[in-house]
């Protein structure tokens, strides 16, 4: 059939227009790949060639708008296509283009990727690392590239994240906020050893504003039940077990 004309589209599309009036969609590689240019013509059998190499261009570009404003792995890709009913042949074929257009690059995925969370978030490595291998990141680059993320700044905000908990702290004994403060950091993706390191050289003084009113809470609620000695065992039992091991009353 006779190629009447070539209408340029966006993402390197044509729209092929044929002497019946009907349009065929390919985009500009096909159409250099099989001479059309050249032969003004097509056959049934090549249209039906085209317009199924034409997929995994129509899948390329929905990988590329995906990927325009935020770096993606091949897993991340993978899964938008397959959820955008892309077959899952193309999609592999799709991320195989992506990466030899250097369009996907886990190295350099990995590095944003820690580097942002360094500056932006309170995570620990990791909880870094663990994240990545989730994304679909090899555990061999991940590991190589949180490095990034050396000790110092580790310790640097481990540090501001212990002096702001203690700051905000309204009701727990320093025993308990210990407890709290490493709890908090564990599950955040610090080492343990760094986390003790650190703790072990923060001053910690008890507020004895919180044991007061901790105190009084306990009296209200223990002193209708108990009266005398009882009740002074009652309240020193409850403070003793909440860390408040000195405050006793006024």
């Amino acid at each position: 059939m006779q190629i009447n004309k070539f209408v340029k589209k966006k993402n390197d599309m044509y729209n092929i227009v044929l002497e019946d009036g009907t349009v065929l969609v390919a985009h500009q590689n096909l159409i250099l790949k099989y001479d059309l240019l050249i032969k003004k013509s097509i056959t049934n059998e090549l249209r039906n060639i085209i317009e199924e190499e034409n997929l995994t261009y129509i899948a390329y570009n929905i990988a590329l708008k995906y990927i325009a404003n935020k770096m993606r792995t091949k897993k991340e890709i993978k899964e938008y296509l397959l959820k955008k009913e892309v077959d899952e042949t193309i999609a592999n074929n799709v991320i195989e283009m992506l990466e030899n257009d250097s369009y996907i690059k886990d190295e350099t995925y990995a590095v944003a990727f820690i580097n942002d969370k360094i500056n932006l978030s309170n995570d620990g490595p990791n909880k870094i690392l663990r994240e990545l291998v989730d994304k679909g990141i090899d555990q061999s680059i991940a590991f190589s590239k949180i490095e990034i993320f050396d000790k110092e700044t580790q310790k640097e905000k481990i540090k501001m994240i212990a002096d702001k908990l203690i700051k905000n702290n309204k009701t727990k004994s320093t025993y308990f906020l210990k407890n709290k403060i490493i709890e908090y950091l564990s599950n955040l993706g610090y080492d343990k050893s760094l986390i003790l390191d650190a703790i072990n050289n923060i001053s910690f003084v008890e507020n004895n504003n919180i044991a007061k009113k901790e105190y009084e809470k306990i009296y209200k609620r223990l002193s209708r039940k108990y009266s005398g000695k009882e009740l002074e065992l009652k309240i020193r039992q409850k403070m003793y077990s909440l860390g408040f091991k000195e405050y006793l009353g006024e």
